[in-house]
């Protein structure tokens, strides 16, 4: 590579880039291995891809049948293979690094960790940063991907989880080691350990870069036998403004794809029995599947030229595949079908074994939508084959399997059973709900698009398989689009960009000095900016509204400060008053900032109660829990939770309990800067429990116990009780709420504003047994006799009522027309009557009103009449307000 030397395009996309890194290969691709060993370079005749290979080809061997499938597989464990590979790297200079959580908290613009290199990337202020633990690396990553569900089980090489087994240099020129060590040591993994032979390998020219191609380099693919088997990335250039230049320390990106490396290795017929072989021994006879079917060795070879989810394509590619190979397509349906969908469900409990011991749970929001349908996938396709076997028990035995590498998975195990089980009763109430649905839709639709897809299985958790499955046994042949899951979470993602409070774009202003941090209540400030009912200062005892706590309230030179938002590194007072005129805050002028001491004493009781709230759900739920948001207000706080299910009252009394019994323990709030990797090394990931940026410096709260044990660390920029402990008193939960899916609202009460909540309940709690004339331990019981007897009393006016009902229906049952008004009689007793009426008479027409101007209209099945139209053709269609459908309609007469 001659260094400086930067790619010239017109146009910043890959074809450009390929075209132009193409012209100077010797620059960007050419390493001295490839003269080494005779590798010469060839354009594909079918994708005119340019490629590396020992031997003249016309094509780049991506478009070839699998061809390294063994008589005999070799017996090898997932984790016995790890080691193999991480032997390898560890000779030759690499420290293995334990894996980052599937679910991507240091990220906040991706849900899962989609690549290993991910890992170690942080983004601040829109720029890309790195943090790594050692360099070079290899990292077992397990990723989660989404993009191609329905080719999972069925193209023998799709998962929805895989390991990226990470192999990354970082730095480079100053430290790691660039391309030519890299291919090197890739040729050697691949001819040494895996076994490929020279003249079967082949290395493909490409490029990769971000989505944005803020970064982008180019990359050689190496494929063997019709299967790529590893990604290795050259990240060389940066884009900033439109303008390229080389990253001032380059990273060497290689994404092994361990589950494939692994397939090779064994040669079995296709990934999922190399991956998951222990599951397939145990489970295989009972659920009467034959592994070992020639007919499925003979489509396995081809499988991966399929692409399920484009849908019309698929079925005339598979049509004819079945065709070439000999295959008639009952046996495909009988024989292979039921084998894909083994393969799937092995895939998706995985899968959702890593997400749940990470802390992502199964929703419709978010990535819990994913999870959601690969979790209904899997039970559907348990149902529909009558597999007998449990995602539970699967879910055990992969757990086991992985224990030597991955020993987290079986702590999680009791979480995922009780999530299955819950998420089990659900899909199974949506889809007795479904069918009267799917019916429905199937008598007017043939043809299903991307709303009506989304609309069924947001709605009523249809499925696209169960949709096709319904109108299979209706005799109905279906037009599905492509990527039936992609049209489904389409969407899903977008992020929603929080709006400014502040409604004028400020002038360039220096950054504000934050004395709040040193918990400064008062201060001597220079007004720098006076427009409106905003105002900025040099310096200021204000804390800005940020991570759910609200903002201070005091006083600007006397007068009243209603909010504070930041804006960049400005901080911008709302002022009660328009202040723009006023002669005390023009610019340069001195005022005194003074913040109310009570509001944030209280607000900082109500943060650190925050912390303590969700430290002591973790506890009591289990690790699953993070905190999805929080508001830190004068009088009460709240923190939403993921869980899986609506928090029951035991459940709410022993979190309150765990609380209090720390802060009676005594607690320890501490406040640290710290760089991030040391503060992801010492706490983990659980300090982005609050959606913390990971900066390069961090605030760190730490809460400890007597002892100074930390059992709660978060990355957070608000004021909290360091050193003040005891003002936090007692916490009290005061309400809780299934906000949504996956999601648990819970209200709570600290220090001042606990004392203020409670006097308030004992008063009212005083005024009830008073107005009881009971004490007030008595209260409950006394109320609870009181409803029961006012039950018994409406029971009796119920049957009144149905006794009052059917006098008029005998009276009145021989007409076809009623209408009468009934004085002072209540609506209930009109729709009891009417029914009654039409019950007796299906001819008759029922139309009902009382003094306080109400209505009630029935109509018998063989009145012919439409209720809701005989309303408003008696009393006029202005004189009608309300609604109802043809047997009966309410409302009111106009005024």
């Amino acid at each position: 590579m001659v260094e400086g030397m930067i790619p010239k395009v017109e146009k910043l996309d890959k074809d450009s880039l390929r075209a132009e890194f193409g012209k100077s290969y010797k620059e960007y691709y050419w390493v001295e291995l490839f003269g080494k060993e005779g590798f010469e370079r060839y354009k594909c005749l079918k994708c005119g891809k340019n490629f590396w290979s020992t031997k003249k080809r016309d094509a780049c061997g991506e478009h070839e049948a699998y061809s390294f499938f063994k008589a005999k597989p070799v017996k090898i464990s997932y984790v016995e293979f790890w080691k193999k590979y991480a032997e390898f790297f560890r000779k030759n200079g690499h420290t293995e690094v334990p894996r980052y959580p599937v679910v991507s908290r240091w990220r906040q613009d991706l849900y899962f960790t989609i690549a290993s290199i991910q890992d170690f990337q942080r983004i601040e202020n829109g720029n890309m940063g790195f943090e790594y633990a050692a360099n070079p690396l290899v990292v077992p990553q397990i990723c989660l991907r989404f993009s191609d569900i329905e080719n999972v089980g069925v193209t023998g090489k799709h998962f929805t989880g895989f390991m990226m087994a990470g192999q990354h240099s970082f730095d480079y020129p100053n430290n790691g080691y660039w391309r030519e060590k890299c291919i090197e040591l890739n040729y050697k993994f691949l001819t040494e350990v895996l076994g490929v032979k020279k003249g079967d390998l082949v290395y493909h020219e490409d490029v990769w870069a971000m989505g944005d191609f803020s970064e982008f380099g180019p990359c050689l693919e190496s494929f063997a036998n019709g299967i790529e088997l590893v990604n290795s990335v050259f990240t060389q250039f940066e884009c900033v403004n439109g303008k390229i230049s080389e990253l001032k320390g380059r990273v060497v990106d290689v994404g092994w794809g361990f589950d494939r490396l692994l397939w090779f290795y064994t040669g079995y017929d296709n990934a999922y029995r190399a991956v998951f072989s222990g599951e397939i021994e145990k489970f295989g006879k009972r659920l009467n599947l034959d592994f070992d079917d020639p007919l499925f060795r003979k489509f396995a070879a081809v499988s991966g030229e399929l692409d399920i989810t484009e849908a019309k394509e698929a079925k005339s590619r598979l049509v004819q595949i079945l065709k070439e190979e000999g295959i008639k397509l009952d046996d495909y349906e009988k024989r292979l079908k039921p084998l894909h969908a083994f393969y799937a469900i092995l895939d998706h409990t995985r899968s959702l074994l890593f997400a749940i011991s990470d802390g992502a749970l199964p929703s419709n929001i978010g990535g819990g939508y994913n999870l959601r349908i690969i979790l209904r996938r899997a039970l559907g396709f348990i149902e529909k084959y009558r597999f007998d076997v449990s995602i539970t028990e699967i879910a055990r035995l992969e757990a086991q399997s992985l224990l030597p590498l991955y020993p987290e998975l079986s702590r999680s195990l009791d979480t995922l059973e009780k999530v299955v089980a819950i998420e089990k009763e659900r899909y199974e109430r949506s889809k007795q709900n479904s069918s009267k649905i799917i019916e429905g839709m199937l008598s007017k639709n043939k043809k299903f698009g991307p709303k009506e897809l989304r609309l069924l299985y947001e709605s009523y958790g249809v499925t696209p398989e169960l949709l096709i499955e319904v109108a299979a046994q209706r005799g109905m042949h279906l037009e599905m689009p492509q990527n039936w899951y992609e049209s489904i979470l389409e969407g899903d993602f977008a992020k929603k960009v929080k709006a400014t409070k502040i409604g004028i774009e400020l002038p360039k202003l220096a950054k504000t000095e934050q004395l709040y941090y040193d918990y400064a209540l008062k201060a001597d400030a220079k007004v720098l900016f006076a427009s409106k009912n905003y105002v900025a200062l040099d310096k200021t005892p204000f804390y800005p509204e940020g991570g759910g706590q609200l903002a201070d309230h005091g006083t600007i030179a006397e007068a009243k400060v209603i909010d504070a938002q930041k804006i960049g590194d400005i901080v911008v007072h709302v002022m009660e008053k328009d202040v723009g005129h006023d002669k005390k805050f023009a610019a340069g002028s001195m005022v005194k900032a003074i913040v109310d001491e009570d509001r944030r004493n209280r607000l900082m009781i109500h943060h650190t109660a925050t912390h303590l709230m969700n430290a002591s759900s973790r506890e009591v739920l289990g690790k699953h829990i993070w905190q999805e948001g929080t508001l830190k207000d004068y009088a009460k706080a709240r923190i939403d939770l993921t869980h899986y299910d609506k928090l029951s009252n035991d459940e709410v009394l022993r979190i309150e309990r765990v609380a209090n019994g720390h802060i009676a323990d005594g607690i320890k709030v501490d406040v640290e800067w710290l760089d991030r990797g040391d503060a992801e090394s010492r706490f983990g990931f659980v300090i982005y429990q609050g959606h913390g940026v990971p900066a390069k410096k961090m605030r760190i709260v730490t809460i400890a116990d007597k002892g100074g044990k930390v059992f709660d660390a978060q990355a957070c920029g608000g004021l909290h009780l360091v050193g003040r402990e005891s003002r936090i008193g007692m916490v009290g939960i005061i309400d809780t709420l299934r906000i949504h899916d996956g999601v648990d609202r819970v209200e709570f009460v600290a220090g001042p504003a606990a004392l203020d909540y409670f006097d308030k309940e004992n008063a009212e709690l005083g005024a009830i047994a008073q107005e009881m004339n009971v004490e007030r331990m008595k209260s409950f019981g006394a109320v609870k006799a009181s409803r029961e007897a006012y039950a018994e009393m409406f029971k009796k006016l119920n049957l009144a009522n149905e006794a009052i009902a059917n006098i008029f229906a005998e009276q009145f049952s021989a007409k076809d027309s009623v209408e009468m008004e009934l004085g002072k009689a209540p609506k209930e007793m009109m729709r009891k009557i009417a029914s009654s009426i039409v019950d007796k008479n299906k001819k008759a027409v029922v139309l009902l009103a009382n003094s306080s101007g109400e209505v009630f209209c029935a109509c018998g099945e063989a009145s012919g009449k439409s209720a809701i139209e005989y309303a408003k053709e008696k009393l006029g269609k202005k004189g009608f307000v309300g609604g109802g459908s043809k047997k009966a309609a309410e409302g009111k007469i106009a005024k």
